[in-house]
């Protein structure tokens, strides 16, 4: 009996050996022919593979006979799939890979100073990266709205027919809380704040950083709700050259085209662009929804290589802009009697950055910048004519330890207004505010990172601003990790921050006595991330509660401004869960935002055009090389109009292709399919069309609008 059992188990033995197969497959580059070090090699629907070793080797063992699929992927090339019979006959397949089309280079954040990949940063980033760049200027070549309008907790508010002027709300704060920055320096504030985002071609960037909550430890004032940086391509070693052409229902064309090369001591690149829109009156009520636009940028930028370790980048970016909306009737036959508004702005910056990298942990960094801005604005009523310039420098000094590293500096902020009307009630202004800043981030063990930071600035009006800033994030596992932050911001009171320089100027009559604001806000999230089979899942639940103290409102009455400090708080808490699946070809997001926003001064009124709730869904489909279809939808609910009735929730579709050839990408795109517009379920003003007052915006007004878009890269 034990004889047979021992028979028995031999046998069983051996068919689990014989069971056992190994598949070997070898990696190589397809233009050199040499070994990729560290590809994958998956067996299709399962977790099952192995990577490759010095020579490019891969041993999959596998329990399958006849034949399987093994996907096979490499950083920096496109993915491939071989078929291989079971057992295997060659000693080994040999998989060639191409290089990706697109620039894959490691996601870097620069926003928080210490130039740390985004994974190991304790404060949440959320990167808009090339590939989502490019997919941008394919869409909208003209601006920034949509695509930044599409990161979750960000709600783009458009606050004029006449212009289309276009704010960015973070997690429910007004957009003038949000700092825009270009490369890390302020470039934008005040009155030249208003078209920032409008006004940049995505074409011209490598990437746009997001954070938010209270950033103003990092760059001062001005960052109470969070910062976008909007960061600049460098040159690159092979030579780029791009061009879109891009073509809207509405009447709107792009003409952009962006050049780049870098040699050995020597690098440069350079954008311009022209966008033209005619005016449209979409709801047929006599006024135009799509304003007249004619717009110019351009963008040369220069780098110097003094050594592989010391860099100068000098750029200037030009923008030029003519907006025009109104009566109808304005656009054929020109007369001061109909309604109008006009916008002319010109706006001039130049930068400098000089980076140092004195060892291989240390570095010393100086920014200087300066950009003037003039606006004339000429309406029906009066006319209003002002310039601004902003003018930023720091330098600061950045040193990395075994398990620490430190940050200090000094920056120093001009903000100089200077308002040419005499008419108007609002003073000229010259502001000056020097700042120093510390900041240490410790990894004490391998699982914890604390960041720490304060900031002391002296405001020349307003005094001192002490700003404390703590974060910390620990990885549970290599799947889960949680961060936290926290910090205090403040904001110096510049009236034309809180008026409508369109409709606002004529009814102003006092804005004296304004003292500054200040916030305290925290953020946390917990994160994610796993590779399930041929998925790999990212599920990110995050919650935010910030105050606003004495925060600066506008007296309720229409014959007249008063701009005053409230003497309770604007309060604002909520969550978001955010999850990405990606499944081979096939990407899949999902979020869903609630935000409460309570002005407790006025605690009946609800905040106007807030959503509390922001459902959308994402999905990308690269059928293969050529074909790429995209679907986007989202639900948004929750709002009150200007009298504080609640307004229907509605639902917004687009949907996109994307075919590519050769040197040429082409994107058939439409937005608001469904033809969405407030108009559809209310009027946009009240009075005469003479004399209109506009509702404020609580749902899109331009309605559907289609595009085609041809782009050509060398």
């Amino acid at each position: 009996m034990r004889f047979k059992f021992i028979i028995l188990l031999l046998t069983l033995l051996a068919n689990t050996v014989l069971a056992q197969h190994y598949v070997r497959v070898i990696v190589k580059d397809s233009h050199t022919k040499e070994a990729l070090i560290g590809a994958t090699v998956l067996e299709k629907g399962s977790t099952n593979g192995a990577t490759t070793d010095t020579t490019g080797l891969a041993n999959v063992q596998t329990d399958k006979t006849g034949t399987i699929s093994l996907k096979i992927k490499y950083v920096g090339y496109e993915p491939a799939q071989v078929k291989i019979d079971i057992p295997q006959i060659q000693p080994a397949t040999v998989v060639f890979l191409d290089p990706s089309t697109e620039d894959l280079d490691e996601v870097t954040v620069t926003s928080v100073r210490t130039n740390s990949r985004i994974e190991s940063i304790p404060t949440r980033v959320e990167v808009l990266g090339t590939e989502d760049i490019n997919e941008e200027n394919g869409i909208t070549p003209g601006n920034l709205l949509g695509i930044v309008g599409d990161v979750a907790g960000i709600q783009m508010q458009q606050v004029s027919a006449s212009s289309g002027n276009t704010f960015a709300r973070i997690q429910g704060l007004n957009g003038r809380y949000t700092q825009l920055l270009k490369d890390g320096m302020p470039l934008y504030g005040g009155l030249s704040g208003s078209f920032s985002l409008m006004d940049t071609p995505p074409l011209d960037l490598k990437q746009i950083e997001i954070i938010k909550g209270s950033c103003s430890t990092l760059y001062g004032g001005d960052a109470i709700a969070g910062i976008i940086n909007l960061v600049s391509k460098d040159p690159s070693l092979n030579q780029d050259v791009s061009a879109t052409v891009n073509e809207t229902s509405l009447g709107e064309t792009n003409l952009n085209t962006f050049v780049s090369k870098r040699y050995k001591t020597f690098g440069y690149t350079l954008f311009a662009g022209q966008t033209w829109r005619k005016a449209t009156d979409i709801n047929n009520d006599g006024l135009s929804d799509a304003s007249k636009i004619a717009s110019t940028v351009i963008h040369p930028r220069l780098q110097f290589y003094f050594s592989p370790k010391t860099t100068l980048t000098i750029d200037y970016s030009g923008t030029f802009d003519n907006r025009l909306g109104g009566d109808m009737r304005y656009f054929s036959t020109p007369n001061d009697s109909l309604y109008h508004v006009q916008m002319l702005s010109n706006r001039n910056s130049v930068s400098a950055r000089f980076v140092d990298n004195i060892s291989d942990n240390s570095n010393l960094t100086v920014k200087l910048s300066g950009s003037n801005l003039d606006q004339t604005i000429n309406t029906k009523w009066y006319n209003f004519n002002a310039s601004q310039s902003l003018l930023f420098s720091e330098i600061s000094y950045f040193h990395q330890l075994k398990n620490m590293n430190w940050v200090v500096g000094i920056n120093v902020n001009g903000d100089n207004f200077n308002n040419l009307s005499p008419q108007i009630p609002i003073d000229s202004y010259a502001y000056q505010t020097i700042g120093a800043f510390v900041q240490n981030t410790y990894n004490p063990i391998e699982a914890l990172t604390i960041e720490s930071g304060l900031r002391a600035d002296y405001q020349s009006k307003y005094g001192w601003f002490p700003l404390p800033r703590l974060s910390v994030m620990y990885k549970f596992s290599d799947e889960i990790t949680t961060r936290i932050n926290g910090g205090l911001g403040y904001k110096a009171p510049t009236p034309i921050d809180y008026l409508d320089p369109e409709v606002d100027l004529n009814h102003l009559t006092s804005v004296n006595g304004l003292k500054p604001e200040h916030s305290q806000g925290i953020n946390a999230d917990i994160n994610y991330q796993k590779q399930v089979g041929d998925a790999n899942v990212t599920i990110n639940q995050s919650f935010f509660v910030s105050s606003i103290s004495s925060p600066i409102d506008s007296l309720p009455n229409q014959a007249s401004i008063v701009l005053y400090n409230a003497n309770k708080p604007v309060n604002t808490w909520g969550a978001q869960t955010y999850s990405r699946i990606k499944i081979d070809e096939l990407e899949i997001y999902l979020s869903y935002v609630y935000t409460n926003v309570n002005k407790t001064y006025q605690p009946n009124q609800l905040p106007i055009c807030t959503p509390k709730h922001d459902l959308s869904n994402t999905n990308i489909y690269e059928l293969n090389k050529h074909w790429v279809f995209g679907l986007e939808n989202s639900l948004v609910a929750g709002q009150v109009d200007q009298n504080y009735h609640n307004v229907p929730a509605y639902y917004i579709l687009a949907a996109m292709v994307q075919y590519k050839t050769g040197h040429f990408s082409i994107v058939l795109n439409g937005e608001n399919l469904l033809n969405v517009r407030q108009s559809n379920y209310e009027k946009l003003f009240d009075g005469t069309i003479d004399n209109p007052q506009f509702h404020q915006f609580w749902a899109p007004i331009e309605g559907r609008i289609i595009n085609l878009s041809v782009t050509w890269k060398l």
